[in-house]
């Protein structure tokens, strides 16, 4: 029976039978992971922090026959001010539903667990503009994942020298004129946008608060971004349609 320790952050949850829970962890060192939390829906559990969505812990786990079981679990940060707020839940929310479908199990992926965590702790402590690490994060994510955007040489041929300004979506960056004719999806980005993109995949979550984005780029780039991730993942987020309700009831 092999044991392990490793931090965690809670993805989701399914309940097993009247007190337990099957827990899917992004953890640091271990990658994605099913692990069942017996006994945590009791009130007075010590695994009741722990077993809740975002909870950071460090966890102490066995594997069982099938997958799992946590012996012991220190919560370091549940993000409590996440549940303060339906915008930021909702954006904690599709954080971890895409951290979820770009992970795979028992695939280590530090730099995805740790930017997750940043991405989190970040949004629940509120100094940073909201749609900055939304931003930020899923460009990020889109980086580890194996499809940063080509922004600064044509994405076809290679070409540094690119006028135009055109971004192919499915090709993930920007085309040059002779090889538009190649294209799949593609949209007019402008310098400003590219070079924001630029400052997105390359500042720290911590540094955000650096930058300063005027709204019709950001807007462009949000329009961008959202359908580069559509066209890689190919999964729509749930959490996405109701994040939009939500923003645009202005609740």
């Amino acid at each position: 029976m092999g044991i392990s320790k490793t931090q965690g952050i809670v993805l989701k949850y399914t309940n097993l039978g009247e007190a337990d829970k099957i827990l899917t962890i992004l953890t640091r060192s271990k990658g994605k992971v099913k692990a069942v939390a017996k006994g945590c829906r009791k009130p007075k559990s010590n695994l009741l922090a722990s077993s809740e969505i975002f909870a950071f812990s460090e966890f102490v786990l066995y594997k069982g026959s099938s997958m799992y079981h946590i012996s012991q679990a220190d919560t370091k940060e549940t993000f409590y001010n996440l549940r303060n707020d339906l915008l930021k839940l909702s954006y904690a929310v599709f954080f971890v539903e895409m951290a979820d479908a770009v992970s795979e199990e028992e695939l280590t992926n530090e730099r995805l667990f740790l930017l997750l965590a940043k991405a989190l702790y970040y949004l629940a402590e509120g100094e940073i503009p909201i749609g900055l690490i939304n931003l930020a994060y899923q460009l990020k994510l889109m980086d580890i994942s194996g499809y940063r955007p080509s922004i600064q040489r044509c994405v076809h041929c290679g070409k540094t020298e690119v006028q135009g300004y055109k971004f192919d979506i499915v090709l993930g960056g920007i085309i040059c004129d002779e090889c538009e004719k190649f294209g799949k999806n593609i949209i007019r980005v402008s310098p400003g946008s590219l070079e924001a993109i630029k400052s997105l995949l390359n500042s720290e979550i911590s540094r955000l608060n650096t930058l300063k984005i005027d709204n019709t780029i950001f807007n462009e780039i949000d329009k961008l971004t959202k359908r580069f991730v559509e066209a890689h993942l190919d999964k729509h987020f749930k959490s996405l349609d109701f994040l939009n309700e939500i923003k645009n009831s202005n609740v």
